[in-house]
């Protein structure tokens, strides 16, 4: 009783505190307008405006993942946004080429991870699949491609890391602490992906995976897990052609690829560690 009360003075605490509403770049679409969510629909208990900015989350554990979701689904685009956690633990993200299904607003689909930091910071600002076989797509820092090989009667998801976008340690060196907020950007064009934190290139992604979503829906997550509270705004999106030059645009300090650069994973453990891929396996 007493650690929710702590949360919910928390929440309250952080009202005064949010910054106004920046401009929409040119070329971009507001998503977000800082007064309600229209254009979005979700569960009321875990989304809602405060103080001009989003929040996700509760003051009481969240019982299942649930997904605040934008009513227009996207294919490639590049979405801009800043967040903020109010709370040192919790887990949230955005979804995206995701589809909807059965449960409290639910998405399945791929996911940039947006945590605070914890223990295993691999899976910072990583690339998920969320209720999916593919699992940990592109860990944090790495310049991956995820295809799939002939496994017995299945397909075998597999990631090949072809090198490192930046260290861990200077993308985790980087993320602000609350008050202050982060600045994020995804970028999709067809199979490649990239994730940048403020300014750094967390993932650089390409999903050759046949099997993989071309196209479907924008959310942001709440997971189910203890009483949480995330902040988002700033929000814009801008459809793609193609995908943009990026040279300069964000720091990347590439390194060669850890051993064993080509792994897959059991897609009935989450969080297990990869297994390296034989040669005679990947035929």
């Amino acid at each position: 009783m007493k650690a929710a009360i702590a949360l919910a003075l928390l929440f309250a605490a952080a009202a005064p505190s949010a910054a106004q509403k920046a401009r929409v770049p040119a070329g971009f679409t507001a998503i977000f307008d800082g007064k309600n969510l229209n254009g979005w629909h979700g569960d009321p208990a875990y989304f809602r405006v405060r103080d001009g900015v989003l929040e996700g989350g509760s003051d009481k554990p969240v019982p299942d993942t649930t997904f605040l979701i934008l009513d227009k689904p996207y294919a490639d685009f590049e979405l801009r946004f800043k967040f903020r956690w109010v709370t040192p633990v919790g887990n949230s993200g955005i979804q995206f080429r995701s589809g909807q299904i059965v449960g409290n607003y639910v998405l399945a689909g791929l996911q940039a991870n947006v945590t605070p930091i914890t223990p295993a910071v691999e899976r910072y600002a990583m690339l998920y699949e969320e209720f999916g076989n593919r699992l940990e797509l592109a860990l944090l820092g790495q310049r991956a491609e995820i295809s799939r090989v002939v496994a017995g009667h299945a397909g075998r998801v597999v990631r090949t890391v072809l090198g490192t976008t930046n260290p861990r340690e200077a993308i985790l060196q980087s993320i602000k602490p609350y008050p202050e907020w982060n600045e994020d950007v995804l970028i999709v064009h067809g199979d490649h992906m990239v994730h940048a934190v403020n300014g750094l290139i967390a993932f650089d992604a390409f999903d050759l995976d046949p099997l993989g979503p071309k196209r479907g829906l924008i959310g942001i997550q709440v997971y189910k897990g203890p009483a949480m509270a995330v902040q988002y705004k700033d929000m814009n999106v801008k459809p793609l052609t193609r995908f943009p030059d990026i040279a300069g645009r964000f720091v990347s300090q590439p390194g060669p690829a850890p051993d064993p650069a080509r792994t897959y994973k059991d897609f009935t453990k989450p969080g297990a560690p990869d297994t390296p891929l034989q040669e005679r396996e990947a035929s």
